[in-house]
């Protein structure tokens, strides 16, 4: 059976910061190494994705270079097409992100015995990454237990 995760594309790179910033050993830490990974490339696909649906609404120069905001690699967006962009971003934001890791699946099982109990405190986004870690690694080992029983 295959073994997904689906996240939000605005919710990986916190939930792959949280995942770096964990303290686990072995088989838990391999787990989580993998997850990032995939991880990753999920964000690049997004990051990519993104900015092909910004390009329409990206103010140009008379060479027809984007013109940069004031933070680097910022762009301006024409200022007629804001809200169309803001609409385009939102939906890419909030489609789907599905991860598959079925061969992985042992050490991502590791990685989950490890932080369904994490002693340490979470708090403000890392505290939201981890409750859709949790809720996304318990739909999917929970019943599996269930299923051998």
């Amino acid at each position: 059976m295959t073994k997904t995760l689906t996240f939000k594309n605005e919710e990986l790179a916190a939930v792959g910061n949280l995942l770096g910033n964990l303290s686990l050993k072995n088989k838990a830490s391999r787990g989580r190494t993998k997850l990032i990974k995939l991880i990753k490339v999920k964000n690049e696909e997004y990051t990519s994705d993104r900015n092909d649906v910004l390009e329409p609404f990206i103010k140009k120069d008379k060479e027809g270079n984007n013109v940069e905001g004031d933070t680097p690699n910022m762009v301006v967006l024409i200022e007629e097409k804001q809200d169309e962009a803001n609409a385009a971003i939102k939906e890419i934001n909030e489609e789907s992100a599905v991860i598959e890791f079925t061969e992985y699946s042992e050490k991502l099982k590791a990685l989950y015995d490890a932080i369904v109990d994490y002693p340490t405190e979470f708090s403000n986004q890392d505290a939201v990454a981890y409750d859709l870690l949790m809720d996304q690694l318990e739909a999917v080992f929970e019943n599996e237990t269930e299923e051998t029983k």
